[in-house]
Parts: C-alpha cells; sequence; structure tokens
C-alpha cells in the first residue's frame, strides 16, 4: 500500500494520465468521462488495498484542489453567452433546473427514513449535481459536511447517472418526437464530429502564457481568502456561496474572460479530487446503501423528466433542445457535447455547452436551497 504522501500524490497524478489515455483510444469510456474511471479507479486500487482510504494527501486536495477547481470554472462563465445559446435551450434549461430541484426536494421527502439523517443533505448534493455536474455535488456536499462515507456512495451513484440517463433520452426522442413540434436542428454527422472536436481540445488543451499561468494561478485564491474575509458579514451563508458568487461577478470582467486555460486548469483539479472520493468509498458500505441511493438517484431524475418534457410540450419546444438542455442540467456540458454528437446535432452542440457551464454557476445556489428547503419540510 502507498502510504507516503508525496509517493501518493504521485501516483493519483498517474492515474489522471492513464485516464485520459483511456478516454482517447477507448469509445466506452468517452461516453462516461474520464473523471468517472477517475472515481472507478480510487475505489478499486483503495478496495484492494494499493491506496489508502485515508491520508493528509486526500485532506490537501480536499483543502484546496476543490474550491480552487470551482472558482476556476465558474472564471469561464461568461453570462453573455447566454443569448449566443438562444432563447429556446435557455427556457429548456431553466426547465431542467426547475425538476431537478423539486425533483431533490421530492426524492428527500421519500427517502427519508431509508437513507437517515444525511437525506436533505443529499437532496441538495443531487439538485445542485442536476443543475451543473459533479463539481456541484462536491461543492454542495463539501459546504454541508455531508458524512464520508454517505458522500462516496452518494458520489458514484451520481457518476453512474450519466450514461443511463443519455441513452434513456435517445430512446425517448424516438418515442416521443411525433407530438412535439419540430424544430431548425440541423443534422449532419462531419459537423458534429468538427464542433465536438473544437470543443474537447478547449476542455484539454490551452496555449498558456507565463503571464496568463500565473494570474490563473493568484485570481482563484484571492477569490477564496476574500471569500473567508466576507463570510462573518452573513452568518450561515456557506462559504462555497460566497466564492460561487464573487468568481461569477468577477467572471464578468472583459480582462479575465479572454484568459485561457481555466477550464483545462479545473477540469485537471476535479480529476483528482473524483480519484480521492473513489479511494473513500468501501465497496462493503457501497453494497449496503447503494441500492438505495440509486433508488433515489432514480426518483430525482423522474421528476425532473416530467418536469421538462411535460413544460417544454407545453411551451412548445422542440424535443431535440429539450433532450440537450437535460442533458446538460443532468450530466454537465460534457454529456450535452457527447449526446448532439451522437445524435448528429451539430447546431446545439455549443448551445448545450454554453448552459452547462452556467450550469456550474447555478449549481451551487440550487443545491442548497434545495436542502436547506428539504430540511425545514421534513423538521
Amino acid at each position: 500500500m502507498i502510504h507516503d504522501p508525496v509517493a501518493l500524490m504521485a501516483f493519483m497524478f498517474g492515474l489522471i494520465a492513464f485516464s485520459r489515455w483511456l478516454e482517447r483510444r477507448v469509445p466506452a469510456v468517452q461516453q462516461i468521462s474520464s473523471a468517472v474511471v477517475c472515481t472507478l479507479l480510487g475505489i478499486a486500487l483503495s478496495n484492494v488495498g494499493v491506496m489508502p482510504h485515508a491520508s493528509p494527501a486526500y485532506d490537501g486536495v480536499n483543502t484546496y484542489a476543490v474550491p480552487y477547481a470551482i472558482v476556476l470554472v465558474i472564471l469561464a462563465s461568461d453570462l453573455r453567452d447566454l443569448k449566443r445559446a438562444g432563447r429556446s435551450i435557455v427556457i429548456c434549461f431553466l426547465l431542467a433546473m426547475t425538476g431537478s430541484f423539486v425533483g431533490g426536494l421530492a426524492g428527500g421527502l421519500l427517502f427519508a427514513d431509508a437513507l437517515g439523517p444525511e437525506t436533505w443533505k443529499l437532496s441538495g448534493q443531487f439538485a445542485g449535481a442536476f443543475v451543473g455536474g459533479g463539481m456541484n455535488f462536491v461543492a454542495v456536499g463539501r459546504g454541508l459536511e455531508t458524512e464520508p462515507s454517505i458522500f462516496a456512495a452518494a458520489s458514484v451513484a451520481d457518476n453512474l447517472s450519466t450514461v443511463p440517463w443519455m441513452l434513456a433520452q435517445v430512446g425517448l426522442f424516438g418515442l416521443l418526437a411525433r407530438y412535439y413540434r419540430s424544430g431548425e436542428v440541423t443534422t449532419d454527422p462531419d459537423a458534429a464530429e468538427r464542433e465536438s472536436a473544437r470543443i474537447r481540445d478547449a476542455w484539454s488543451h490551452a496555449d498558456l502564457s507565463i503571464t496568463e499561468m500565473a494570474i490563473l494561478a493568484g485570481l482563484p485564491l484571492a477569490i477564496l481568502w476574500l471569500s473567508t474575509q466576507l463570510s462573518p458579514l452573513l452568518p450561515g451563508f456557506p462559504l462555497v456561496l460566497w466564492q460561487t458568487t464573487l468568481a461569477l461577478v468577477v467572471a464578468q470582467i472583459p480582462a479575465v474572460r479572454q484568459l485561457k486555460g481555466a477550464t483545462v486548469l479545473s477540469y485537471f483539479a476535479l480529476h483528482l479530487f473524483f480519484v480521492v472520493i473513489g479511494t473513500s468509498a468501501v465497496i462493503s458500505e457501497l453494497a449496503t446503501s447503494g441500492r438505495m441511493l440509486f433508488a433515489y438517484m432514480l426518483t430525482i431524475i423522474a421528476v425532473h423528466a416530467v418536469i421538462v418534457y411535460v413544460g417544454g410540450w407545453l411551451l412548445r419546444r422542440d424535443l431535440a433542445t429539450i433532450t440537450i438542455a437535460s442533458q446538460a442540467a443532468v450530466g454537465g456540458p460534457g454529456s450535452a457535447l457527447a449526446l448532439s454528437m451522437s445524435m448528429k446535432w451539430p447546431s446545439l452542440v455549443t448551445p448545450g455547452i454554453i448552459v452547462g457551464i452556467f450550469g456550474y454557476a447555478m449549481g451551487n445556489y440550487i443545491g442548497f436551497a434545495c436542502a436547506y428547503v428539504t430540511r425545514a419540510l421534513l423538521n
């Protein structure tokens, strides 16, 4: 077993490189993403005795890498991009956000007895995750101090939600298309492939100058420090929401929007965290709580689906736009990209990415709101 923190960090960096290598070469891994692979490797290697379940190295990742990644990815959020995405997909994404909030609330009320006192926290985590993605799941869970073993088991359920929902949406599109109005979605396999490659490259490669590296290294630290200084002004207001709000404000500054590499660096930091999340999972505990958590997660998605599909039909939105907006919420911008590409909808690739990144910024607010409302209703 690797106990030395330095050796352990080096090994985790190697796992990230390996997961990225797999994503480039194995289509199935490309569909679930290298971040999910990192979680699964963490689970497997910690349970066979290669990596410990706890280490000072993990404490450092939890303390610094996660908030740093949250701030970095929000710094890449330009709210003006929503106009470029188009009114229709923004409307559908707002429906998806509503569906995730109501789903988290309903799931929390239905499963409170089965899952115990941490249920209200999980409601917020899943609601946040199904607005933005895994980053919001992590941020809300850290802010609410979810019990580690429950956190790990729920994280696995969250990570396993993306691909099943993507496959379900492909099936739903075939079943429901005749009931929705036709949209102006273009179907061009080559265009979808080109746009997909361009966006994937933007998340995995960046041409950075030393100046940009210095700013991207220091600016998130300044935001994290300022958040800590401001937090006493509103006692009880989660620190992560201070971080989210300040990052979102700073992201609208023109000079910040021109910086390259924020998404690449944040995605790297999140890979590191997902390895750590996996190591905290004990398979025997996963087996005990896994089925119930998976049922809980499916309930939230089912409520989300009813609201987004029925609401989209009532508002006369086309089904392709509804589909991509829902996938961007549940799985994040990466899965919206994958679904747009698989369905050969090049005109929805960029809008799906834009609303997915917007979801990163909004997911923390939705998650904490859902958690606190659920707790109030349960008490």
